[in-house]
């Protein structure tokens, strides 16, 4: 089998898998081995290229916008997420001690001499 034919497959196969997927740590995971995987494979792919192989090649490059795009939705979900526990965490803390983290910002200053 072609290096080209792996690729293809390879991208199809994550494509179907990422989309509309909710964020968890194994798909991260398993994210992480598919682009070392793609690497490895778009390095051993070379010319010349038969008709075929171009038609699958410019398949994966659309299909690589759309695994960007789901890459992106899943980054922004994260990114809620750790927004959330952040929130949760100050509001917790301020729960435990309402008095360390009062200010003292205010100042009075006597103009007269």
């Amino acid at each position: 089998m072609r290096k080209t034919a792996i690729l293809y497959s390879e991208t199809k196969s994550m494509l179907s898998h990422i989309q509309d997927a909710p964020e968890s740590d194994d798909l991260l995971k398993e994210i992480e081995d598919f682009v070392s995987k793609r690497a490895a494979l778009i390095n051993q792919i070379s010319p010349p290229l038969s008709e075929e192989e171009q038609k699958q090649i410019k398949l994966v490059l659309t299909w690589d916008q759309l695994i960007v795009e789901e890459m992106q939705r899943l980054k922004q979900s994260i990114k809620v997420e750790i927004q959330q526990l952040k929130k949760k965490r100050a509001v917790h803390t301020t729960y435990l001690n309402p008095y360390n983290n009062i200010s003292i910002d205010g100042r009075y200053y006597d103009k007269r001499k």
